[in-house]
């Protein structure tokens, strides 16, 4: 009788065990709308399964993307913190507090966020009726953004019109201006735009180079760093981020001479266009000489016009006039990917790689 006691006692236990460790994988299908500096928000989708699967989708609304999507494995430590796994990106959507019917959403250190928008990091098994993970048209107009964390904010820059800089914190701030002539520091690379209006006074410094995102772990091409006042007398605010250029403008960039119909260029003076997409001109190097010259973008198209050149004389000039016989007074269709630019035409296609 005593055995038989101590195996049902045994049995209870393991049975009470294995239903309490059931119950702390919170399985089904979580929802939120996340907050996000440049788009109205971000829909965000998390399927966790009983065998600690999970596929995460995650939409930036009004962005002409589709939807992202990662799986992978998830564990659970202290029966409170959820961690998923196999993440492509060290993004702060990866730890989440688990409460009774929600999941709560931690910054990529695992620390709780506290910011104005804390309550829109918290994932529920609700989905609103506008929740959609369908891309949907983005503005074209639009030549550069970028977004910072910690306040969040946002810029966005139509480089035929205006300066678009926003914050969304406890006081927002918001200014409007044209876009000015730009100017590049010395020393540095990099392009500045300066502007004062009777709304405020705008500085935007755009820097060449790697930058991460601090929330979402997204890499850009350019490092942002903005100053802005409101009023005529305001205090200037300081605010750091990432930025990247958008459609035709991811051509303002310099792009070194890679081939010019599958020939590659054996030299250590290799050609190179610099766009500037504002101002409508090209300039470069030739392999000898600087060139300089108007350019025409029409949506998939570039026309390059007629190229002037410094007159400076070098041992091996046939490179040089090579390209820029291939290119001057020219039509290319463009493509840019992989940190690469192709133009090509029916006679000629030429292949370049971005400057680091």
């Amino acid at each position: 009788m005593k055995h038989l006691l101590f195996i049902t006692l045994v049995g209870s236990f393991l049975l009470q065990s294995c239903a309490g460790t059931k119950n702390n994988i919170p399985t089904g299908t979580y929802y939120g709308e996340l907050p996000c500096a440049d788009c109205p928000g971000i829909n965000y989708e998390l399927e966790l399964n009983n065998d600690k699967t999970y596929t995460e989708r995650m939409l930036y609304l009004e962005r002409d993307t589709a939807a992202r999507e990662e799986s992978g494995n998830f564990r659970i430590t202290n029966d409170t913190l959820l961690i998923l796994k196999d993440k492509s990106t060290n993004s702060g959507m990866n730890k989440f507090v688990i409460t009774e019917d929600s999941l709560r959403m931690l910054d990529k250190s695992g620390n709780a966020i506290t910011s104005g928008f804390s309550d829109k990091y918290i994932l529920t098994t609700t989905k609103s009726e506008k929740f959609s993970m369908m891309a949907e048209q983005k503005d074209n107009s639009i030549g550069f953004k970028a977004t910072g964390n910690e306040p969040f904010w946002s810029l966005e820059i139509d480089f035929n019109n205006k300066m678009h800089f926003k914050t969304l914190a406890d006081e927002e701030m918001e200014l409007i201006s044209p876009v000015p002539d730009p100017v590049k520091p010395q020393d540095v690379d990099a392009v500045s735009y300066r502007a004062k209006t009777e709304s405020g006074t705008l500085h935007v410094t755009i820097f060449r180079k790697d930058c991460q995102d601090t929330m979402s772990g997204e890499k850009s091409d350019h490092f942002v760093r903005v100053s802005a006042s409101t009023g005529e007398n305001g205090e200037m605010m300081d605010f750091e981020g990432c930025g990247t250029y958008l459609g035709d403008y991811r051509l303002n960039d310099i792009w070194a001479l890679e081939t010019i119909n599958s020939e590659k260029f054996e030299s250590s003076k290799v050609p190179n266009l610099d766009f500037n997409l504002k101002e409508q001109r090209v300039s470069g190097f030739g392999g000898c000489n600087r060139i300089t010259g108007p350019i025409t973008i029409n949506e998939e198209n570039i026309e390059i016009g007629n190229l002037v050149a410094t007159k400076m004389a070098c041992p091996n000039m046939e490179m040089e006039n090579q390209f820029l016989k291939a290119i001057t007074g020219k039509s290319f269709n463009f493509e840019i990917g992989n940190n690469q630019l192709i133009l090509s035409s029916e006679e000629t296609e030429l292949v370049f790689k971005k400057v680091d």
